[in-house]
């Protein structure tokens, strides 16, 4: 081969490759879908290289992703060391954006985020004591949220009441009532979006008064439309009062059995089962197959 044709050869693989790195994947929606619960998956497992090749790859196929899945990926570039693509992409977003993801407790350390990393809320102290109420639900399931203690600069000493579920719940739901009464159902500019999640739990877990969870549903679903909550919460909270009345749930977020010895679970009657991955999909939840397995992963 002469030196002419071989240089031509190498000329074209270059472009060739060039090419490629800049073709968008061609992705279904269902399979885009798919993609981002495995990322999170990945991130669970604290494998955060493979989630970050799997973010690279959810990023060449759409030019638009969902917050919460930016985030994990985000995430899992900085758990690797990659702080210069975490860069290059938050510089890419907009200020809605910025304020939506900026608070998180890795992503607030970058300059980018500096500005959007403390939250600004009209109702401080309120936003305090639902986070506090928050925290206090979440407990008494096992789970103490560190994270959330740090980021509001709390000790468990000072913000844990109970370690009795019943009467963490029935303390919350008594007073989450006095304060839809006296400020409205809240919302995420007047407490912010962690005292939101909040708020959504104690409605969730007040199985003790099912007819006022059940008024509240409408709230949520405001919630969600004004971007106060996320869609996921309409999901749960809806299935749960079906449930709860004997009722087929629409999302298969209730479980009616969960056995670890046979590694088995069973969801509640559930609607229509053929399309409830589709159903799924489009208000944010995972795949249920992926849903289950975490589910009997977590109660060992």
């Amino acid at each position: 081969m002469n030196n002419k044709i071989q240089t031509f050869l190498i000329i074209g693989l270059i472009i060739t490759i060039s090419c490629s790195n800049n073709i968008k994947y061609s992705m279904s929606e269902i399979e885009r879908w798919k993609l981002c619960w495995r990322m999170i998956a990945s991130s669970m497992d604290d494998n955060y290289e493979l989630a970050g090749l799997q973010f690279d790859t959810l990023r060449s196929s759409t030019k638009v992703i969902d917050k919460n899945y930016l985030v994990i990926g985000l995430e899992a570039k900085s758990k690797i060391g990659k702080d210069d693509e975490v860069v290059k992409i938050l510089i890419l977003q907009d200020k809605r954006m910025l304020q939506e993801i900026c608070d998180n407790n890795i992503l607030s350390k970058y300059e980018t985020c500096k500005e959007y990393s403390i939250e600004k809320v009209d109702n401080k102290p309120l936003q305090i004591e639902l986070v506090k109420m928050y925290i206090n639900d979440q407990f008494v399931r096992s789970n103490l949220m560190k994270d959330m203690l740090q980021k509001f600069n709390l000790t468990k000493n000072e913000v844990i009441i109970d370690s009795f579920g019943v009467n963490t719940d029935e303390h919350n739901r008594k007073r989450l009532k006095q304060i839809i009464e006296q400020y409205g159902f809240p919302s995420k500019k007047l407490v912010g979006k962690d005292a939101m999640k909040g708020v959504f739990m104690i409605i969730q877990h007040s199985d003790e008064d099912k007819e006022w969870q059940k008024s509240q549903l409408s709230n949520i679903e405001k919630s969600v439309k004004n971007g106060d909550m996320d869609r996921q919460n309409y999901a749960y909270l809806y299935d749960r009062i079906k449930t709860n009345n004997a009722e087929n749930q629409l999302y298969g977020t209730q479980f009616s059995k969960v056995d670890i010895v046979k590694m088995k679970v069973e969801l509640f009657p559930t609607e229509d089962l053929d399309n409830l991955d589709k159903r799924r999909m489009q208000i944010g939840l995972m795949p249920i197959d992926m849903y289950k397995e975490i589910m009997l992963k977590n109660s060992k």
